[in-house]
């Protein structure tokens, strides 16, 4: 009777490991095609295979990581690289779904015709290790309804109306140089005289470049756009996003004023302004402010004849609001965002939109990077 309970504790306790092993284990295939250059040998063929199992696996856990939720997936790209160095910790990849059969006189001789090795693979990703760092890099991602960070945004766009281009003073000197010959009776010989011809031409309008003066009109109506493509996304990472210029709305005339005065001139957002908008939501107890700029390009005529306009962030500064002094997390750049549409303003709005959305998921990573929230 005690051999039967010892063996029946065995049993279930193999099953246990297992069945704990494998609940959170996800199964998800990856493809890699590798090609080699050169004459066909099955040394060159079996390395290329290797590496493809490799790329086969980390395709797997990156087709993964795209079926994430919104917001896991925006902590996900905080933290990236530290996963993609570790990958071994995060799945087991060692099922080989195809490769090729290089006995096969078939297989080698298609190996041999296009030069192309394909690999799947079959990755378990290990789904609770990795909801782990994620969890551990956001509090945001944690909290409450009630522990929602207040974020508040600052928008502005502006569009190219006119740019001034400057050239440098260039001076071009030009020498030209005659000969004449000259016959003098007292010598046999003849005497060879030169005269050299000047001339100079100056372009440019400066001795030293100077800038160039670029004007830009804002569109109040895109900060409305801008705000609706980002607070989706702030909102599903556990913020509570609000519009800035309610926020400030007593004084939002002035501030506007100054602010668009130095946008439209090429410049950023007044220091002494930013300062006063901070204090005041400071006041109202927000957590965040961001600060953006979106520069708007000029409608083009895409493939398909629709319209198409590309919109770029020129610069994002999120700051972290408190009891002391206003803290900067840091600025991203370089942003884009495009879209089409039967007509420009319909592919300005798509672009807008677009660029909300990509701008938003990168302030929310960079938070989340700090792991201060």
């Amino acid at each position: 009777m005690k051999n039967v309970n010892k063996y029946y504790s065995i049993i279930i306790s193999i099953i246990l490991l297992f069945y704990c092993s494998n609940t959170f284990a996800v199964e998800v295939r990856g493809k890699a095609v590798e090609t080699y250059k050169g004459a066909y040998s099955k040394k060159k063929v079996n390395e290329k295979i290797q590496i493809a199992k490799d790329k086969a696996c980390k395709n797997a856990f990156k087709k993964y990581v795209q079926n994430l939720e919104a917001s896991k997936r925006t902590i996900f790209i905080s933290i990236q690289d530290q996963i993609y160095n570790n990958l071994n910790e995060y799945l087991i990849c060692e099922t080989v779904v195809h490769e090729p059969d290089l006995s096969d006189k078939k297989e080698r001789k298609k190996i041999k015709a296009t030069k192309q090795i394909m690999v799947v693979m079959r990755a378990d990703i290990d789904e609770t290790r990795l909801d782990i760092e994620i969890n551990k890099s956001s509090k945001v991602f944690d909290s409450t309804s009630v522990e929602k960070s207040k974020l508040a945004m600052i928008f502005f766009s502006r569009t190219v109306v006119s740019q001034r281009e400057y050239d440098a003073k260039v001076t071009e000197v030009t020498q030209k140089t005659k000969g004449v010959d000259a016959d003098e009776q007292e010598t046999d010989t003849g005497v060879s005289s030169e005269t050299t011809e000047t001339s100079s031409t100056t372009t440019g309008g400066s001795k030293v470049k100077k800038a160039n003066i670029v004007k830009y009109k804002v569109d109040d109506n895109d900060t409305t756009k801008l705000e609706a493509g980002m607070k989706q996304i702030f909102t599903t990472a556990r913020f509570e996003p609000s519009s800035g210029r309610r926020a400030v709305r007593k004084n939002w005339r002035k501030f506007k004023k100054e602010i668009v005065e130095s946008l439209e001139s090429g410049g950023g957002f007044p220091e002494e302004v930013q300062w006063d908008i901070e204090d005041i939501l400071m006041e109202k107890r927000y957590n965040y402010v961001v600060f953006a700029i979106f520069d708007v390009g000029v409608s083009e005529l895409a493939a398909n004849a629709n319209d198409l306009v590309n919109v770029s962030l020129t610069i994002a500064e999120i700051t972290r609001l408190g009891d002391g002094d206003p803290v900067s997390l840091g600025t991203i750049g370089g942003v884009q965002g495009r879209g089409e549409g039967s007509d420009a303003e319909m592919a300005k709005s798509n672009a807008i939109n677009n660029a909300a959305e990509k701008t938003a998921k990168e302030l929310v990573a960079l938070i989340n990077s700090k792991g201060i929230n």
